[in-house]
């Protein structure tokens, strides 16, 4: 590995400063580099430590060693304007200011990725659920992301592992210092996927594992991925966390279905009545996927954290715009229909003018994966449909043709 810079050494001086906080450190670097927030908290005059609480720990650091320790432990130092960088993390309101890596963090780009995570007391059935699940991803390609912890986590990049050298790199997003494998069971799983794909954390060297570091992780873990996937979590968990930072970025959330007599099911039952879309394979995932990265227009994340892990952003039916009484507004014209006999029009009449879910399109048309995801992209694009957070609707009644007759989606 080569020589940590001077520059990314400082930043690293800075996370590992004793009372440090993911909030400070992005506060500290918001408006200065490295080496000028570093000087400036040594010398106990950066404007956003006024009271001066870094400064007596920051006296007794030598930059160089720092680099050097990194250096030798083989982690890389990342800051946002670093090409290895998460691109998915930039411009996330919750992204790290500094984030540290084991192995190739740029395995993340261009490739979709998907988050596998659960509960750590897993039943043998989620195991095996979220190894399939990685196995059978990370061979379509789908980087498999998971916290590394145990029970669901660790299933799922065995999962990925076990699908072979050509599948999809892993990655692991740890809490603490990636020198600092927790769970400790977990050290050799940590190796083989920094291996293969990347460990990364925004904790520094030295980190233990400590409570709050968790909840934090989760962000990470669901800010890098295109699709958060639930196999087995209780009704309280750092799966939920996942889940709520997920919809609080209009990621789509998966849930497995469980056992309503199983506890290990029972947040993610939750999950499914709150509206997250069912994953019985991995088939279900890659549709998920797919949409998710050809939609046009990501809703805008949701801005508290008080709202339902699946809330949608609805738009208002035409008598919900106007007061009552008041005429209505004369019709938009509608963009030219899409021609009789192609997937476009298919679909478009498998759609209604209220939030129609995937499902039930997928049920209404018989349509390939590929080319449901590509007419509803197309769709979309022409102005035709709306897109949601796994929904789709018209914006048009049909041009002179009535809806065909649908089968329930029940069959």
């Amino acid at each position: 590995m080569t020589a940590v810079s001077h520059a990314r050494a400082c930043a690293a001086a800075l996370a590992g400063l004793e009372g440090m906080t993911p909030r400070r450190l992005v506060a500290l670097l918001e408006q200065w580099g490295p080496e000028e927030a570093w000087s400036l908290v040594a010398a106990g005059a950066h404007p956003r430590d006024p009271e001066c609480r870094f400064r007596a720990a920051a006296l007794g650091v030598e930059v160089g060693a720092v680099g050097d320790r990194y250096r030798c432990a083989g982690v890389d130092v990342l800051v946002p304007e670093d090409p290895a960088y998460p691109a998915a993390l930039r411009g996330d309101p919750g992204a790290p200011a500094v984030l540290f890596a084991m192995g190739d963090p740029e395995v993340l780009a261009d490739r979709p990725a998907v988050a596998v995570v659960g509960t750590r007391s897993a039943t043998p059935y989620g195991r095996q659920v979220a190894a399939e699940l990685g196995r059978d991803l990370a061979s379509a390609g789908v980087v498999v992301v998971s916290g590394l912890a145990l029970g669901i986590d660790g299933a799922a990049h065995a999962g990925a592992l076990d699908a072979g050298r050509r599948a999809a790199p892993p990655v692991g997003v740890a809490a603490t210092g990636l020198d600092v494998a927790y769970p400790a069971v977990h050290r050799q799983l940590w190796n083989a996927v920094a291996a293969r794909g990347a460990v990364v954390s925004e904790a520094p060297l030295g980190a233990p594992p400590r409570r709050g570091r968790f909840p934090a992780r989760n962000r990470i873990v669901a800010g890098v991925c295109d699709v958060v996937v639930v196999v087995e979590c209780h009704q309280r968990g750092g799966s939920i966390y996942t889940a709520e930072a997920a919809a609080r970025r209009s990621i789509p959330v998966g849930v497995v279905p469980g056992s309503v007599r199983s506890p290990a099911s029972a947040g993610t039952n939750a999950l499914l009545v709150d509206g997250c879309f069912p994953v019985r394979d991995a088939e279900d995932v890659l549709v998920a996927v797919s949409l998710a990265r050809r939609r046009v227009d990501r809703p805008d994340p949701l801005p508290v954290a008080g709202v339902p892990v699946a809330a949608r952003v609805r738009p208002p039916r035409d008598d919900q715009r106007r007061p009552r009484g008041a005429s209505a507004p004369p019709a938009p014209l509608a963009p030219p229909a899409p021609a009789d006999g192609t997937a476009e029009a298919m679909v478009l009449a498998a759609l209604d003018r209220v939030p129609t879910p995937i499902e039930t399109v997928a049920v209404r048309t018989s349509l390939r994966v590929g080319e449901l995801a590509q007419a509803l992209h197309r769709l979309v694009a022409a102005g035709w449909a709306d897109a949601g957070d796994g929904w789709w609707s018209s914006r048009y009644p049909l041009p002179g043709q009535r809806r065909p007759e649908r089968r329930p989606v029940d069959g």
